[in-house]
């Protein structure tokens, strides 16, 4: 019986992006939000729990299709370079801000609707395939309104 793995990197920034890269189908995808403010507290760990959270849902139908299979073992690993958000997906941690809150609980509603094993770890930032493409983006980004002189 062969098992069947799919392992997700997923990344925030609270400049606005967030990004997946799903290692199973070599497909990744960034989307743009509303950007927090610097000084909000809590930015970056609501950014980083969103990124879970669109992880999850925009590869929902996948999911689905290739778990039906019966009589494997099926895992999902969700991969984040933050501990805090692994902590507390995890229930290692209390979840203390509304809004994440709000994301916390969405996710777990996804949760339910896949039937699997759901694996959230921590892995090291430099690792973390949707934040290098998150490093690239916020690169080329630069390189835009660098006006010349």
């Amino acid at each position: 019986m062969r098992n069947i793995h799919i392992a997700i990197d997923v990344d925030g920034s609270p400049s606005g992006y967030i990004s997946w890269h799903n290692h199973f189908h070599n497909k990744s995808k960034i989307r743009t939000l509303k950007p927090y403010k610097k000084t909000e507290r809590f930015g970056v760990q609501r950014m980083e729990m969103l990124a879970v959270y669109f992880a999850l849902s925009d590869n929902l139908k996948t999911f689905r299709k290739k778990l039906k299979r019966k009589g494997k073992k099926k895992i999902i690993i969700i991969r984040s370079d933050s501990k805090s958000t692994i902590e507390q997906l995890n229930k290692r941690s209390k979840v203390k801000d509304e809004i994440i809150k709000r994301i916390y609980n969405s996710i777990i509603k996804i949760m339910e609707k896949i039937s699997c094993t759901l694996v959230f770890d921590y892995l090291r930032r430099t690792n973390n395939k949707a934040g290098r493409l998150l490093e690239i983006l916020r690169k080329e980004n630069k390189k835009i309104y660098v006006v010349p002189q």
